[in-house]
């Protein structure tokens, strides 16, 4: 990569904005990167692209898609390519790729931007990409309340919740779910199964939250099959019930050992139906 920031791949427009490696503490109960600490350097990478596009300008992530196409565990070396796909009202989209040390294709994401301080971000690049599709979700809630605890100064990032703080409390909600469908700690342990997350869309509101303010997420199922599991968060202020985020999941019962999906038990697919949004 060269140092004065003209590293974009003329085929294809993406060049380096990410580079580390998965720390151990990153890592869930299923020994795989945590899907909030994607979104973390996700960020990492967009600030890179909008700094060599538009440095100084303030901007928030409004949504998120990730694709996770290979899981990441304790150790290994992260990069992470990015590219602009285009204007957006307000802001940009930007493409993201990350790779292992073999380079071979991990996680696939968008991000959209939008700019906090009125400037315009321009766009210099437009790559080649295959769009992530539309999904048609339901529009109801669900009464299972899955995480509630409280904001803290270090859980902020740009006057509103950080993408790390926001999804860590998606993959808490997540567990809780699990846990009431039958998939707790006990029975995790001792049939070597776990969850692994295939996709994420992640939709943030303009909504914004203090420090020292609750919030409640609510989970439910979007769809359920012999061994996937698709579902469908919603995080709110505690206080007065306002939107703050939403966030669709999609994964899989998991094999531990083997490292591969794993069918659910009938009685779990059952009790998944029953917690269903409509």
């Amino acid at each position: 990569m060269q140092s004065d920031g003209q590293d974009v791949t003329p085929q294809d427009g993406f060049a380096e904005a990410y580079r580390g490696a998965v720390g151990a503490w990153e890592c869930d109960a299923f020994d795989h990167l945590n899907i909030a600490f994607y979104g973390e350097r996700f960020a990492d990478a967009a600030f890179d692209r909008i700094e060599r596009i538009a440095p100084g300008t303030r901007w928030r992530t409004s949504a998120l898609d990730i694709r996770y196409r290979r899981e990441l565990r304790a150790g290994e070396v992260m990069t992470i390519a990015s590219a602009v796909l285009g204007s957006e009202p307000g802001g940009v989209l930007i493409a993201h790729r990350a790779t292992n040390a073999t380079g071979e294709c991990t996680t696939l994401a968008e991000q959209r931007l939008l700019g906090t301080g009125g400037e315009a971000m321009p766009v210099t690049a437009a790559a080649e990409w295959d769009r992530f599709e539309p999904l048609d979700l339901p529009s109801g809630d669900s009464p299972l309340i899955t995480c509630r605890n409280r904001v803290r100064a270090r859980d902020m990032e740009e006057g509103t919740l950080a993408l790390e703080a926001c999804v860590r409390r998606f993959s808490d909600a997540c567990l809780a779910f699990l846990d009431a469908v039958g998939m707790t700690e006990p029975y995790r342990r001792d049939a070597d199964r776990g969850f692994a997350t295939v996709e994420t869309r992640l939709l943030l509101t303009e909504a914004t939250i203090r420090p020292d303010r609750g919030v409640v997420v609510t989970s439910g199922a979007v769809g359920i099959g012999a061994s996937s599991l698709r579902l469908l968060h919603h995080m709110r202020d505690a206080s007065d019930g306002k939107m703050l985020a939403r966030f669709y999941q999609a994964g899989v019962n998991f094999d531990l050992a083997a490292r591969r999906a794993a069918p659910w038990p009938p009685e779990f697919r059952a009790k998944a139906e029953s917690l269903r949004i409509r």
